[in-house]
């Protein structure tokens, strides 16, 4: 299997967790794309995802299958498109064929993968850490990820509050300092992999180590449950140089476009 392969199969079992959120949320796969719904309005969990390398008459019947099953929900959605699953040339147009049906453009994170983490070269930080399985641990991870990654709490709190979502193959881990919640990670395996997602400090407590002392103890718990060590993951600006000095490389890049409203 080709390495990207393993990064874009991961993420698609990450989505697809989402379809736990509500009793609305599903997780449906069409002709060479997968559609995965949480039942909510929230562009950014409900997603779509090539299955298999498209040329471009089919990736444009994907957008318009994708646009037809959120349209009839009255749900905005996001579109993650793997590099790789298209032919050079489209890669080139494919911004202008997502414009043209009405998606913006919102991020460009490289696809990353070790097939080890490197060894830890400076102490860990002070911190204790619990596992996502109350409605504490639950709330701390909504209110962290609203405020690393911009989302208005009413939607983290929609989503990441349901304990259903909190099932393999996902699991969450908080680091607390001081009995105070400042970082989060989430780890789906899948692929034969352990997938890093949602990796994230709060801005007052960053610099400190939080976010990599988090990691490796989440990817560790890990590695000795499934007896895998191989890596993927989807890198932020901010996280890009950390995940560098763990171990990873850029194998692939994603393009990710929303339609915040159906129509």
């Amino acid at each position: 299997m080709c390495i990207f392969r393993i990064v874009e199969e991961n993420l698609r079992a990450a989505m697809a967790c989402y379809a736990r959120v509500s009793q609305r949320g599903e997780s449906r796969e069409y002709p060479e794309v997968v559609v995965t719904s949480c039942g909510v309005n929230i562009a950014v969990f409900n997603s779509a995802l090539l299955t298999a390398p498209v040329a471009q008459p089919a990736l444009e019947q994907a957008i318009a299958v994708t646009s037809s099953h959120f349209s009839t929900r009255s749900m905005g959605w996001s579109f993650w498109l793997c590099d790789d699953l298209l032919p050079p040339e489209l890669r080139h147009s494919a911004r202008g064929i997502f414009h043209q049906k009405g998606l913006d453009l919102i991020a460009r994170p490289p696809g990353m993968y070790a097939d080890r983490v490197n060894a830890a070269t400076r102490p860990a930080a002070n911190m204790t850490f619990r596992p996502i399985d109350d409605e504490r641990t639950r709330l701390d991870f909504a209110h962290i990820s609203s405020v690393v990654f911009a989302l208005p709490f009413v939607s983290a709190r929609r989503v990441y509050c349901e304990p259903r979502l909190w099932q393999p193959p996902m699991k969450g881990w908080i680091g607390y300092v001081n009995n105070k919640a400042v970082s989060v990670v989430t780890i789906v395996i899948a692929a034969d992999a352990i997938g890093v997602y949602s990796l994230g400090t709060l801005p007052q407590h960053q610099r400190c180590g939080y976010g990599e002392t988090l990691f490796r103890h989440a990817f560790e718990e890990a590695r000795k449950e499934t007896g895998i060590s191989r890596s993927i993951l989807q890198s932020t600006d901010d996280g890009f140089n950390l995940y560098l000095r763990l171990g990873y490389r850029v194998v692939t890049n994603f393009s990710v476009y929303t339609k915040e409203t159906c129509g």
